[in-house]
């Protein structure tokens, strides 16, 4: 359960700032950018807690 709610976090991390790029450029492409970006270091530093938590 923890490790879904953590998905589900880290998807909401992504979600915020892409709609936050949207808002202020008008354009969608940025916002998925910024998504990704953030999802990417995010689902870095997750799967690095992750990984340690099970040692």
């Amino acid at each position: 359960m923890g490790q879904q709610a953590r998905l589900w976090l880290l998807s909401l991390c992504g979600a915020v700032p892409g709609a936050i790029a949207v808002y202020l450029t008008n354009d969608y492409w940025v916002g998925a950018w910024v998504f990704l970006a953030v999802v990417i270091v995010l689902g870095i530093l997750l799967y690095a807690y992750e990984k340690r938590k099970k040692q």
